[in-house]
């Protein structure tokens, strides 16, 4: 499959004009399901490599980059080709795609050193890459001690890192209470990150009315 003529034949003008407030650029505006479905197809008939390897121009070209990775079932290939990509990363639609790659779940010792390796970036998407890996494939009870570590380790400069925990903070609190309660009663974070965390909280259809009432008294 020729992937970037398929994208240039499935552009949606509304769905570009809708998303134009993102800021992303090179995006030509192709739905995410048709994405998908081209990703599936390219690992399908074996062409994944040869895109792999193409110069990617397009915004589209990146997301099937990672949305091909979640139907590729030889972890060092996706380990090494996430470990290529990170560095690219100039979105968070772009970093967010990774979030359903399932061999992760699988195999989480095997791919936690990459959370190790960006955590320590001094860049935004790089930062919220490690988080983001947290919250879609780490929240689970093996782990739980160190995401709360590296939350108040990594740096904290940047909107899309403080938007990231928050949401892992909402993550945590949905599924680990009493623990992030805990957390939140001594965190080091920013005023803004701590409060944009209760926030997402306050959304959550997850969470009970009376612990969005206790939470209020956690804002700054």
């Amino acid at each position: 499959m020729n992937v970037r003529e398929e994208l240039l034949n499935n552009i949606d003008l509304e769905y570009k004009k809708f998303n134009s407030s993102l800021n992303i650029n090179n995006m030509i505006g192709v739905r995410t399901p048709k994405m998908k479905e081209i990703a599936k197809e390219i690992v399908k008939d074996n062409s994944y490599l040869e895109f792999f390897n193409m110069n990617h121009i397009y915004h589209e070209e990146n997301m099937i980059h990672m949305y091909a990775l979640s139907f590729i079932k030889d972890k060092e290939l996706v380990y090494s080709e996430l470990d290529r990509l990170v560095p690219t990363i100039n979105n968070w639609a772009f970093c967010d795609s990774l979030m359903n790659i399932k061999i992760i779940d699988k195999n989480r010792e095997y791919f936690y050193p990459l959370i190790n390796k960006y955590k320590k970036s001094k860049k935004e998407f790089e930062i919220r890459f490690s988080i983001i890996m947290l919250l879609s494939h780490y929240v689970v009870e093996d782990y739980i001690d160190d995401i709360f570590k590296i939350i108040e380790e990594v740096n904290n400069d940047f909107y899309y890192t403080k938007m990231a925990i928050a949401w892992l903070l909402c993550e945590l609190m949905i599924k680990f209470r009493d623990l992030c309660i805990d957390y939140l009663k001594n965190s080091k974070l920013d005023d803004f990150t701590i409060n944009k965390s209760i926030q997402k909280m306050n959304e959550s259809f997850r969470i009970s009315k009376d612990d969005k009432i206790f939470l209020k008294s956690f804002k700054r």
